[in-house]
């Protein structure tokens, strides 16, 4: 039987330079069920590398973490990349490291890229330079996405920074986007309004919290019959009643922000 799960899809761990040293996996799980969600992504940039110790620390807990990244591409645009299993996150990550700028990250000058186990003990500070955008244009890192199987669409697509609206003036209509999420800082009818193109695009939103205290600020209602990767895709896809919105679907208010 089908039923509302409470999802927050963009979320940076201690692997991410801008990101709090409290992002660790085991208080991110922490914070995900104290604000009553049911499932997560974990979207560092540029990388996978700590999305198993969030899965493993989620053991045993009612949450369903999603490996995910957050793609800087060619454009300067961000793209969420969600995937149904890690074995096909670190396929694509191969694709991605081979796109990073080369050189030596100074982590005193950008902060730590922290790579952390499941109790959140350190296992390696990431060198590679995953705080810049990679030379794999938008269409490209979509392709990829979907030959691993998972979902891509543009990040917070009404902020100035690494947004397609604003860099491109567009979401290309030459990629086939399910969705482009927004900020919590802005209504759907709102988004809709300013930016006209979203009409043809299912709208979510997120937390891209780098921070504990942000976690589910902003959040995304899927109707599925359980929490699963598999089920999310069709909600994006809109098949046999499977459906999102960024609107509490038990009141007759909409658009409310989180």
């Amino acid at each position: 039987m089908s039923e509302w799960y409470r999802a927050d899809l963009h979320i940076h761990t201690v692997l991410s330079a801008c990101a709090e040293l409290t992002m660790g996996p085991r208080d991110i799980v922490a914070a995900a069920e104290e604000k009553q969600l049911d499932i997560i992504a974990i979207t560092d940039h540029n990388s996978v590398a700590n999305t198993p110790a969030v899965i493993r620390a989620a053991i045993g807990h009612d949450l369903l973490v999603i490996p995910g990244v957050e793609v800087a591409t060619a454009e300067d645009v961000h793209m969420v990349c969600l995937f149904p299993d890690q074995p096909q996150a670190q396929s694509f990550q191969e694709f991605i490291y081979r796109h990073l700028l080369e050189g030596d990250y100074d982590d005193s000058l950008y902060g730590p890229q922290i790579i952390c186990d499941e109790e959140e003990n350190i296992l390696h500070q990431e060198r590679k330079l995953l705080a810049f955008s990679t030379t794999a244009p938008m269409a490209q890192v979509y392709e990829q996405v979907v030959l691993h199987q998972g979902i891509a669409y543009p990040a917070h697509v009404d902020r100035r920074a690494y947004s397609a609206l604003h860099i491109l003036g567009r979401i290309p209509d030459e990629i086939p986007f399910p969705a482009v999420e927004i900020s919590h800082r802005l209504y759907v009818d709102e988004a809709r309004r300013r930016f006209p193109q979203l009409a043809r695009y299912q709208i979510l939103t997120a937390s891209d919290a780098h921070d504990l205290k942000d976690i589910g600020k902003a959040i995304t209602f899927f109707y599925l019959e359980e929490p699963s990767f598999a089920e999310l895709a069709m909600a994006f896809r809109g098949e046999k009643n499977r459906k999102l919105t960024v609107s509490r679907p038990d009141v007759a208010i909409q658009n409310i922000p989180y």
